[in-house]
């Protein structure tokens, strides 16, 4: 069969070919069978369903009871466009903004350039490193719990973990280590929003997943309200002295500083403070489980990280984190193989041209970062966890686009480089101290349990032996 998919030597649309005239649609995928099914097939096995449409070409369409086309775009030129060279001709789908308000996640053009820029001194390069120390300190404080012999399930003690580190260094609030549970259930019902079930469902459809999200986002816009209330008066003279989000935010506000102070309303930082908590600790969650599986099934990466990690000379602190390039790029690895934007949602603001394939507007495209992070065009045996391929120049070999786990172009994310360090240092404390062995069940892949949610995560009850070193 002939295919239309990328190669060394194929060459990409011009920007310029506007809206493609009479070129023909992109294709439905033979083997998803008749696009009426497509949707409960998607519902099914939602990775699976990703993985086969890609088979044979870059562009594709599948089609949602309800919503109609959905145009699928598999090859990293395709993300440069989006992101990057014609950002313009695509925008945020209106689900984000239904979910979250308007936080830096949703907001588009010049309102997220504002709220982008009053953001960035929390999530500095040189900024983050400083929050090493307590970074390690709320991991100390949850690790010291562990007892040998415990079967765990990890998605669930990282997900603890990574909002004890978030709401201590970003929002300025120690969380109890055995308490703040309607805060903790209502941060994990935020991803109730997009599960499959609910998420390929017109907005207008109640679900329970649904109810479950807007219960959990109440809470979190009343903790927003009562953190607020606590800065309210008290925020420093000059906000980049500011020690904590909310500080920052209402110090700007008080100081007068932003000129348009729209995005500085009580209503828009209760949306950031949801924003935050969703987007702030699941990509560590989801990276720290799926790194703990990959090690647990690898020896002898295991080996070569905990000879690693027991040089180090007490716990993890920032001056260690150039030398653990073990971790790195075991954590690099898992970004690649298990990404938590494993999918990444557009509408086009215009008609669009991709490998000769018309796409009208508005329409709904999907950047598939996981089917491209797996293909065999840009990495030797791909679906290998092999964290030796990132020792040489293979990131200056590679498209741009070709590893994007935290996205790409202006809005690439802003926690990207807090995440990295977290999930380095969280790796690091606990190599130091435990081992972890894998106890669930593999499926006929070698591949782990895993649930396509918002983000990609393991699926829940999946259980690790816990064992002191």
């Amino acid at each position: 069969m002939a295919t239309q998919r990328h190669d060394e030597t194929d060459t990409v649309e011009p920007e310029g070919d506007g809206g493609g005239g009479e070129r023909p649609l992109p294709p439905y995928p033979p083997n998803l069978g008749h696009p009426t099914l497509h949707m409960v097939r998607q519902m099914q096995d939602t990775l699976a369903f990703g993985e086969r449409a890609h088979r044979f070409e870059d562009v594709v369409r599948t089609r949602l009871v309800g919503q109609g086309d959905i145009f699928h775009l598999g090859h990293p030129e395709h993300v440069k466009r989006v992101l990057l060279a014609e950002r313009e001709k695509f925008r945020k789908s209106s689900d984000f903004g239904t979910a979250f308000g308007e936080g830096l996640l949703t907001v588009e053009g010049e309102e997220w350039q504002q709220q982008r820029d009053a953001l960035q001194p929390l999530f500095t390069r040189d900024r983050v490193m400083t929050y090493a120390d307590g970074m390690v300190e709320q991991m100390q404080r949850r690790v010291r719990r562990w007892e040998d012999g415990d079967r765990m399930d990890l998605q669930s003690e990282f997900t603890d973990m990574t909002l004890d580190v978030l709401f201590a260094t970003i929002l300025g609030r120690e969380l109890d280590v055995d308490g703040d549970d309607r805060l903790r259930t209502a941060a994990e019902d935020l991803h109730e929003w997009f599960v499959p079930t609910s998420y390929l469902l017109p907005e207008w459809v109640p679900t329970p997943a649904r109810r479950r999200f807007r219960e959990g986002k109440a809470t979190i816009r009343e903790e927003a309200d009562r953190l607020l209330d606590e800065r309210a008066g008290d925020a420093p003279a000059n906000p980049t002295e500011a020690d904590d989000l909310l500080s920052l935010l209402v110090g700007l506000r008080e100081s007068g500083m932003v000129e348009d102070t729209g995005m500085l309303t009580d209503e828009r930082l209760r949306d950031q403070m949801v924003t935050i908590i969703f987007a702030g600790h699941d990509t560590t969650t989801t990276s720290l489980t799926f790194a703990c599986w990959a090690l647990a099934n690898n020896p002898e990466v295991k080996a070569r990280f905990q000879a690693e990690v027991d040089r180090l000379d007490g716990p993890p602190t920032a001056d260690d984190v150039a030398d653990l390039e073990v971790t790195d790029r075991v954590v690099t690895e898992t970004l690649r193989l298990y990404p938590p934007v494993y999918a990444l949602p557009r509408v086009t603001t215009e008609p669009v041209v991709m490998d000769g394939y018309r796409i009208p507007s508005p329409r709904r495209v999907v950047l598939p970062f996981r089917q491209i992070q797996r293909d065999e065009r840009f990495f030797e045996d791909p679906d290998e966890f092999r964290p030796s391929r990132w020792d040489g120049d293979l990131r200056s070999e590679l498209h741009n686009f070709a590893y994007a786990p935290f996205g790409g172009g202006p809005r690439i994310c802003i926690g990207r480089e807090f995440a990295l360090l977290e999930a380095k240092l969280a790796l690091a404390t606990i190599g130091q101290q435990f081992d972890l062995y894998w106890l669930g069940e593999n499926d006929a892949d070698g591949e782990p349990p895993t649930a396509p949610e918002m983000t990609l995560r393991m699926e829940q009850g999946q259980e690790f032996l816990v064992t002191e070193r």
